[in-house]
């Protein structure tokens, strides 16, 4: 049997650790931009793998309603916004604890403005960024 906490996920941007998670089982969530390549058929039925030279990715976080990590993620996204001459983009370093996981990704901006949602119950503000490099390493983990 597999064990998993997400207690024990670390997720720094730019060395900061983000942790203030709102529920649901896809609160972090790093993918690939792009597929690693594609097959391509030629009329005699063989193909050709073309590889793609594409190692961005996607990072989506989910985080609490009134987090102190919005304040930081807010300010950041604020940053980039204002001042993109001057903007440094974010590096991304993810760690699960026990299973050894880890995600790394650099050059990254915010695309998608975090929406201002309020009602009657919690509504998780989503942060998405971009990564111009990013490495998955995902292991067995503990059993």
């Amino acid at each position: 049997m597999a064990i998993f906490d997400p207690k024990q996920v670390v997720v720094l941007l730019d060395g900061k650790e983000i942790s203030d998670w709102s529920d649901g089982s896809d609160v972090i969530n790093a993918t690939n931009q792009v597929d690693a390549g594609q097959m391509v058929i030629g009329a005699d039925g063989t193909g050709i793998f073309i590889a793609s030279p594409d190692k961005s990715g996607k990072l989506t976080l989910k985080i609490k309603q009134h987090s102190a990590d919005n304040a930081y993620l807010s300010k950041l996204y604020n940053q980039q916004k204002n001042s993109i001459k001057t903007y440094i983009p974010i590096t991304l370093a993810i760690r699960d604890l026990i299973n050894d996981d880890v995600v790394t990704a650099t050059k990254g901006y915010f695309t998608t403005p975090s929406p201002y949602v309020r009602g009657n119950g919690h509504n998780a503000t989503t942060w998405t960024l971009v990564f111009e490099q990013m490495t998955m390493n995902l292991e067995k983990g503990v059993q």
